[in-house]
């Protein structure tokens, strides 16, 4: 997490470009290139999800009066190409879903708009885009959020704080995306959404009147067993567990529809836990959140129930000064194997300030290897689920026959990434995985059905 300049600028930067992230016209329209016509349905494509009241972007793009007026700065930043963000490499890795990517022609059409004088245009010429960043209501199925603002209580730097939800859940339902709305981003570093089951309630209430106030510290996790087992016959489900994980949030992430035809199962009766990693060493002032979750949920179950599976290395030192590209900034995870055949829909990648690099590869027992995620810039503050065009379905040929994934992690812990902090760049120091802000991580996270 930077410094609140520092963020406010990247957000800035990032709201002018989202706007032109590239559907719509193709750069041959004729006559003048107008909001209505040509950038609106640009902007509901792959702005909107972010840039909207509420949203993670600094100012909302839903109209021309929003927009227009920025017209000369977004034409400017898209022909530089530093935004749309689309970290990922194409070239050599599994083909994911709707990249970020402008053409020279779609360059052209928005520095024509704004030559133009950013024309309005007439609403009648508007046609809705068939595909939306966000694709969801304003409200969800189910929203939660705590009951009142919460002031985190720092160890060091950082909060880690659960708060425990109540969706009255009276069935069993099918969550097919969600919508994380921070209500601090000063503050807020991610958030990650559970479902905790009737079996385990016992644990959580005990872990909520240990602390005074709503909720309690957890870092680490929610801190409730997950128990997991297989279903028994006719119960709809593959597999069965006191606790899971449904999604999450971290800087950049747009709101997560799941792949069709796929969902993650809520029981009747469960609770859900919000928790949230709160930094607040760039700030002096006290400062409070009330973060919201929204939940769509599928009318009907869905064909298959997913999970989202963790990889990572948790032993790593990466040392003080060691730059991006030198072999003692470099770190791999043991193959981690498969040894059930399932279906592989996306994957999350996740790194804290000083990564630089992640990339996960899969060999299958056929002999055949291929790069599911390549991010060799990486950004935290571009973070988010990437789904692939066609789900990859992994192999298993009998003992010993496994598919296997790889990840691995580079660093910059140079002096010159070291982070601003209240005006003071701050000095290197050992690196290893935490949970804090200062520490970092290798990990991904991967959204699977069997």
């Amino acid at each position: 997490m930077t410094d609140t300049v520092d963020r406010t600028m990247h957000w800035t930067c990032a709201a002018v470009l989202l706007l032109a992230v590239g559907c719509g016209p193709a750069g041959t329209t004729t006559g003048p290139v107008t909001w209505w016509r040509d950038i609106a349905p640009i902007a509901e494509t792959y702005c909107n999800g972010c840039h909207r009241e509420g949203g993670i972007g600094p100012f909302p793009l839903n109209s021309y009066d929003e927009a227009g007026p920025r017209a000369p700065l977004i034409a400017a930043m898209t022909e530089s190409r530093r935004m749309p963000p689309w970290p990922p490499a194409a070239a050599g890795c599994r083909p994911l879903q709707n990249p970020r990517v402008l053409t020279d022609a779609q360059i052209a059409l928005i520095r024509r708009w704004s030559d133009m004088g950013a024309p309005e245009g007439n609403r009648a010429d508007y046609v809705a885009p068939t595909q939306r960043m966000d694709p969801f209501p304003p409200t969800g199925d189910i929203t939660v959020q705590p009951a009142d603002p919460y002031l985190p209580r720092p160890v060091g730097n950082d909060d880690y704080h659960c708060f425990i939800l109540d969706p009255q859940l009276t069935a069993t339902r099918d969550v097919i995306g969600f919508r994380v709305t921070p209500g601090n981003g000063a503050i807020v570093h991610h958030m990650l959404l559970f479902e905790v089951r009737q079996a385990a309630l016992a644990q959580l209430q005990t872990l909520d009147d240990g602390e005074p106030g709503p909720g309690y510290t957890c870092f680490g996790g929610p801190r409730v067993s997950a128990n997991l087992r297989a279903a028994p016959a006719g119960s709809g489900e593959v597999l069965q567990f006191d606790e899971q994980q449904i999604g999450g949030w971290a800087p950049g992430s747009p709101p997560t529809p799941f792949p069709a035809g796929t969902g993650i199962r809520l029981a009747a009766g469960s609770r859900l836990v919000m928790q949230v990693h709160y930094n607040v060493r760039s700030t002096s002032a006290e400062m409070t959140d009330r973060t919201r979750v929204d939940l769509y949920l599928s009318p009907t179950p869905v064909v298959s129930q997913a999970m989202w599976v963790p990889e990572a290395q948790t032993r790593f030192t990466i040392p003080a000064g060691a730059a991006a590209g030198s072999p003692s900034a470099q770190i791999a995870a043991s193959p981690t194997n498969w040894s059930l055949p399932l279906r592989l829909w996306g994957i999350a990648p996740h790194m804290h300030m000083r990564g630089r690099s992640i990339r996960v590869d899969l060999a299958q027992p056929t002999g055949t290897t291929e790069c599911l995620v390549n991010i060799p810039n990486w950004n935290f503050h571009w973070q988010q689920a990437y789904w692939y065009v066609a789900p990859l379905r992994t192999q298993a040929l009998g003992p010993g026959r496994t598919t296997q994934t790889t990840l691995r992690c580079g660093y910059d812990n140079s002096q010159a990434n070291q982070p601003v902090i209240d005006g003071m760049q701050a000095a290197p120091h050992d690196l290893h995985w935490g949970e804090g802000s200062d520490d970092e991580m290798c990990l991904d996270y991967h959204y699977v059905t069997f």
